[in-house]
């Protein structure tokens, strides 16, 4: 059984295993509300029939409240207040259906997005998980009653994974304890014994991971943006961020996790215990083999943090090409001294935020940057607006200034679409590569600025140049241990576009790719930031590991409970 799900205007299918877990309300199979009660009663109070954020905003809801809606909407495009609601997702587009939703404009959250209030693509309910025993509970039921299930964290997913109507979800954003274990002993594995060992449940938030662990002199592996879910999807998923060039990716530090099973079973896995799920959860992705409650990974003693921000705005096509061809030529320098970062690329503008973890007192950070900063003054065409280098204590500090300017560039509640590839070394190793690689970057910058008004293109530099994986510990795609950039383009938007136009700019955007794959044949892209649309995903999202996870998924899922938008395992397309 199938059902169409339309996100602005473009149809994607959700299918269940078969004919399991397909039931919709009004069915007979859909739960009474006296069961609904019996499942709460037994969760402790924690089940709850869903309530879009934007609902109380609504005259035709019956949720409808001025004094609840004051409050929504002064809160609505903060970050850290908006994922506290289950009722939303970060990027508004995934919240909704085609023309059915129930948001607000990110902003100013007076206006209504939609005429009337529904459901979109959130769940009808959910359950506010405290403790594993709750989704084993709600496992057993969605199994009685023939319910798909969705699995949320903070709704950061780029492809709307965490959400799916008529589902009932098992959201774990308050799962939100952490420790810090100076002596690790493992769940019945010795190899996996060890110091240094933080331990998230699955809701804790990137700012208050860094803010703990800072607190006993540890740097973690994390992200940018202080609401992700560090446990979630994205260390499951890979998980990249300014220690990945040093330490490799969140999922390559992993050292154990506490999860329920689709049998309801709780287990602690590592190298030792299930380690085949272990591999599985270690890079292929949230939502698919198991729910993640626990994560426990390696933390490293704390370092400065160097960075550089250079920003040039860009007067011709020709520039541009320039800027990013200084930009390839010096990448393995920069790639060698552990540097990482991101630039976003406009048409008219670059905006450089370079950063160094290093013991020192920045002057190798200087040192790798000086002379690409001496050539970009001499570019016809390119004038400096910026040109700062500044020294933080620790990653703490450091995060007072990613935090500000990631509210300032990605702000909560307004649509996003994405599409991306990354890029490997010896695309940097002569001019005509070189030459060759910038023609496909340039290309997505400039039809991204022509297919929508708001668009980038980012170019980050965050790979796990230290941490080869030769022995293949991680699920994570190959492609990433030879890569040098990560190449995102962006498109963003606040009211939706026309249904046409919105078809016309996801086509676009994973077409615009064409040339970035001619240059890396069998490669593929970071599955947390890729096109939803596109048609290869498994060599894409996963690389020569999908036969291995698919097998994984079947053995420790075999009725296929979780089911996510091109997962492992989902069988959309031929259903």
């Amino acid at each position: 059984m199938r059902s169409s799900v339309s996100l602005w205007g473009v149809s994607i299918v959700a299918v269940a295993a078969g004919s399991s877990y397909s039931c919709q309300p009004g069915q007979a199979c859909w739960p009474t509300q006296q069961q609904w009660q019996q499942l709460n009663q037994a969760l402790d109070g924690h089940v709850h029939k869903t309530i879009p954020l934007g609902a109380p905003c609504y005259r035709d809801s019956s949720d409808f409240d001025e004094g609840v809606c004051a409050s929504v909407q002064s809160t609505y495009n903060i970050s850290l207040d908006r994922v506290s609601h289950y009722g939303q997702t970060f990027w508004q587009n995934w919240e909704t259906c085609g023309t059915s939703g129930c948001s607000l404009l990110s902003i100013d959250p007076s206006v209504e997005l939609f005429p009337t209030c529904s459901l979109g693509t959130l769940a009808s309910y959910f359950v506010d998980v405290r403790e594993a025993s709750h989704i084993s509970a709600t496992l057993r039921f969605s199994k009685e009653h023939n319910l798909r299930i969705s699995i949320k964290n903070t709704g950061h997913d780029f492809a709307g994974r965490s959400v799916g109507p008529n589902t009932l979800a098992i959201w774990t954003h308050n799962l939100s304890k952490m420790s810090f274990h100076r002596n690790f002993t493992a769940s019945r594995c010795p190899i996996a014994n060890g110091h240094n060992i933080g331990e998230l449940g699955a809701g804790v938030l990137a700012g208050d991971a860094y803010r703990y662990f800072g607190e006993h002199d540890m740097d973690i592996t994390g992200g940018y943006e202080e609401s992700v879910g560090l446990a979630g999807g994205f260390a499951q998923g890979g998980g990249v961020g300014d220690f990945t060039a040093r330490y490799g990716l969140m999922a390559d530090n992993a050292i154990e996790f506490e999860v329920v099973t689709a049998d309801s079973e709780v287990r602690v896995i590592n190298e030792c215990n299930d380690p085949d799920l272990f591999w599985a959860m270690r890079g292929g992705g949230g939502g698919t083999f198991a729910v993640l409650t626990k994560y426990r990974v390696q933390l490293y003693p704390s370092l400065p943090i160097h960075t550089y921000r250079l920003v040039v705005n860009i007067s011709s096509s020709d520039a541009l090409r320039a800027l990013l061809t200084l930009h390839a030529e010096n990448q393995i320098i920069w790639s060698d001294a552990l540097v990482t970062g991101g630039t976003d690329y406009y048409v008219n503008k670059a905006s450089f935020g370079v950063v160094h973890p290093y013991p020192d007192n920045g002057t190798k950070l200087k040192e790798a940057t000086m002379a690409f900063f001496q050539a970009v003054s001499n570019v016809t065409g390119l004038t400096v607006i910026e040109n700062d280098y500044t020294t933080y204590d620790n990653y703490t500090a450091y995060t007072s200034f990613s935090i500000a300017d990631a509210r300032a560039t990605e702000p909560a509640g307004i649509s996003s679409l994405l599409s991306s590839r990354l890029m490997p070394r010896h695309l940097f190793a002569s001019p005509s590569s070189i030459a060759s690689l910038v023609d496909a970057v340039l290309h997505g910058i400039e039809t991204a600025h022509n297919l929508i008004n708001i668009s980038a293109t980012q170019i980050v530099f965050e790979t796990p140049l230290s941490n080869p994986d030769v022995d293949r510990k991680t699920s994570a795609h190959p492609a990433w241990r030879d890569a040098l950039w990560h190449v995102i383009n962006v498109a963003e938007w606040e009211k939706p576009p026309a249904s046409a136009t919105l078809k016309n700019v996801s086509s676009g955007f994973l077409d615009m790719l064409a040339p970035a794959k001619a240059l890396t044949p069998g490669g593929g892209a970071y599955m947390n930031e890729a096109s939803y649309e596109e048609p290869e995903w498994q060599q894409t999202y996963f690389g020569d590991n999908y036969p291995r996870l698919l097998d994984i998924t079947k053995r420790y899922d075999p009725d296929h409970i979780f089911d996510c938008w091109k997962c492992v395992g989902w069988r959309g397309e031929q259903e």
